[in-house]
């Protein structure tokens, strides 16, 4: 009976005395608080907006999330050049440039904005379908990026001021 109360006791001091710390958390100072994604774009019938909201909306807002006057606006903007390579006589690589220029607010103003690049090339052939595809892929594949990039930034975002929601 003794050693049971003892070995209860060691379990419990041994549980509660440890030092292991999160170096991340795992909820943000706006935690309980929902924000409003406002995603905008020049290009028209583009996929980007919608997935990049998606993937945003995802990381930043939780099912019970409260309403709130927490903002992010992102303006997308997309570029097309090419990098000048002559892969054989049928194929040359284009490069495409996506950039996402974001603000975050709250009810008081504004708490953070900036710039985010991303980069990546395909192959630009005879073949206009395999074009489409390949700039699409690539597309894609940069928003997702760009858009976990922006949530880990926001969601570490650190200001002097409270955030009011």
């Amino acid at each position: 009976m003794k050693i049971r109360i003892l070995i209860t006791i060691f379990i419990f001091y041994f549980v509660n005395s440890c030092a292991y710390k999160p170096l991340y958390k795992r909820t943000n100072s706006f935690h309980p608080h929902n924000v409003k994604i406002v995603i905008k774009s020049k290009d028209k019938y583009e996929n980007n907006v919608s997935e990049m909201k998606l993937l945003l909306d995802e990381k930043l807002n939780s099912k019970n999330s409260k309403d709130s006057n927490l903002k992010l606006v992102v303006s997308i903007n997309r570029n097309v050049s090419s990098m000048g390579i002559n892969k054989d006589l049928s194929s040359d690589a284009l490069m495409l440039i996506v950039e996402a220029n974001y603000i975050f607010f709250d009810k008081k103003g504004e708490l953070s904005s900036g710039k985010l690049r991303n980069t990546g090339s395909f192959n630009y052939t005879t073949n206009n379908y395999a074009n489409i595809v390949s700039m699409e892929d690539t597309s894609k594949k940069l928003i997702r990026s760009l858009s976990s990039d922006l949530a880990d930034l926001i969601l570490s975002l650190s200001v002097r001021r409270k955030i009011t929601p």
